[in-house]
């Protein structure tokens, strides 16, 4: 009789893990490769962030609908939670997860669209066009082209839209192509080539039902609710959280915002949509996507306006000293 083979390690694992343990339940906050490898949680969630904004940035300038932009940060997240950000930078993994998600949402982007808005945002972040460079100094991690502290941010905009168009054939456009084909192929095979399932796991979903079922007449607070999901999306609360906790934590944060009243007794509402017991996951939600508005915060604005170096033990393609930061400016 013939013994079974052992497995392969190039089988890949397809399992979808719709939630990933929360630290809390093991009481590890080591639970994500980048901390395995020594980075501390501030530095992690500084490149997550950074990454998600230009996630957002790209989405807006390719006019994506927000299905298309959540279902991208979801993969990144995802991403992260299986390699280390030592191994592959944000940009690249950011590059891949939109041109991913633009398949998964059936919203067709060209190669050349994807990689024109990220080299576009990559000269804005380098110039750190609509911060206010004079108020707010990153110190030593201030990364920027020469002339970001002394053009103001019209001026800056006047540079960007006199930038020459970037060669289809030349090595620059090379180098982002290479980046994008090369990190789409790592984001699948991450994630096991499964990722059909991923947009109907939106809270953006669950908004306008809930807020049916509770009789909110107001549609300040549907939308409000729904741009705390958007925010939401910057964090990995979408692999910790079901996507309902998020949606109850939205609209509890929106009624709040406009004095709308909502039963809590005989129980509180949210009880109704997902189950007892969950008050403190409510109230983590809450305070991390508040935390994410505040724009006083200097990681929030390094990560939305400023341009991040990676942390991997090789520069990454479009770090300092790189070829594209040569000929970016």
């Amino acid at each position: 009789m013939t013994s079974a083979a052992a497995p392969s390690k190039r089988v890949v694992d397809r399992t979808v893990h719709a939630l990933l343990p929360s630290p809390s339940e093991n009481g590890d906050v080591s639970s994500t490769p980048s901390s395995t490898d020594g980075i501390s949680p501030a530095l992690e969630r500084l490149h997550n962030l950074h990454g998600t904004s230009l996630l957002h940035d790209a989405s807006t300038i390719l006019r994506l609908p927000p299905s298309a932009y959540a279902t991208a940060c979801v993969l990144f997240h995802r991403l992260y939670h299986r390699i280390s950000l030592q191994k592959h930078c944000v940009w690249s993994s950011a590059m891949a997860c939109a041109f991913l998600a633009c398949k998964v949402e059936e919203e067709p982007r060209s190669v050349h669209a994807i990689i024109i808005t990220f080299a576009h945002l990559y000269r804005r972040r380098r110039l750190r066009a609509g911060d206010d460079v004079a108020k707010y100094s990153y110190g030593a991690a201030d990364c920027e082209a020469e002339t970001a502290a002394t053009l103001t941010n019209e001026e800056k905009e006047n540079v960007l839209r006199s930038a020459k168009p970037m060669p289809m054939g030349g090595p620059a456009y090379a180098e982002w192509k290479d980046a994008l084909f090369e990190m789409e192929n790592v984001v699948l095979r991450a994630l096991g080539f499964t990722v059909h399932w991923i947009p109907d796991g939106h809270p953006h979903k669950f908004i306008l039902y809930f807020v049916r079922v509770l009789g909110i007449e107001s549609k300040e607070v549907a939308q409000e609710a729904w741009n705390y999901c958007n925010d939401s999306c910057r964090l990995d609360l979408c692999v910790r959280y079901e996507p309902e906790v998020i949606a109850c934590a939205a609209i509890l944060m929106a009624a709040s915002n406009h004095d709308a009243e909502l039963p809590l007794v005989p129980r509180p509402w949210w009880e109704v949509f997902i189950g007892a017991d969950r008050n403190h996951d409510l109230s983590t939600v809450c305070n991390s996507i508040l935390a994410v508005g505040d724009e006083l915060e200097l990681d929030n604005r390094r990560a939305k306006y400023a341009f991040v170096p990676s942390l991997m033990k090789e520069p990454s393609f479009n770090d300092p000293d790189s070829y594209l930061w040569s000929v970016s400016d």
